[in-house]
């Protein structure tokens, strides 16, 4: 103990300081005081397009002209096989609909469902608008680490970008070509 009756630990080498004070920020930097409390909202864990028979139809269509053009041009039924398979996923994968799940943003990061994604994960942000549900994309610092996304309602932005931008820097965002043909066949 000290003389004023207060422990403080000390490394080798080290002089404990009772009443250090604050560091101050940089002089003309805003900062934003940081809040301990969770924000907490439930949406859907992705966009639910409306496809119709036709929309189907497109797609068996499609994969039965890809899988003529590739045996005609390589004689490969793995290659058939693979097209055919494929096809059948996209169809199986198009058909779910989408569960309810809990985001939830706090000091520690942002939990999706049961799963908590630590903000040192990632590199910075960006807020997508894709018409029905806006969400939040996190882009990691591990390149075969895929985006993260979040979504959630127009009334909530505010509240999310607040949180988010205390821990990590806002980008533009730069839709990838896999999210562009995704869009496009509403996948």
């Amino acid at each position: 103990m000290n003389q004023d009756g207060q422990d403080f630990y000390k490394p080798e080498g080290a002089t404990a300081v009772a009443d250090a004070p604050a560091p101050q920020p940089a002089a003309g930097i805003p900062t934003k005081p940081p809040t301990d409390r969770a924000f907490n909202w439930t949406a859907s864990d992705f966009i639910d397009h409306n496809r119709g028979g036709s929309w189907y139809l497109l797609l068996f269509l499609g994969t039965a002209a890809l899988t003529v053009g590739t045996y005609f041009l390589t004689k490969e039924y793995i290659a058939v096989g693979t097209i055919v398979a494929v096809g059948v996923i996209v169809a199986i994968y198009a058909r779910q609909k989408p569960k309810q799940v809990t985001y939830e943003l706090s000091s520690s990061g942002l939990r999706i469902g049961e799963k908590l994604y630590a903000y040192s994960l990632f590199k910075s942000f960006s807020l997508i608008n894709d018409g029905l549900l806006n969400s939040v994309q996190l882009m990691p610092l591990k390149k075969l680490m895929p985006p993260i996304s979040a979504y959630y309602q127009a009334a909530d932005e505010e509240k999310i970008t607040d949180i988010l931008g205390q821990h990590l820097p806002i980008e533009e965002a730069k839709p990838s070509g896999i999210d562009r043909l995704s869009r496009r066949l509403r996948l």
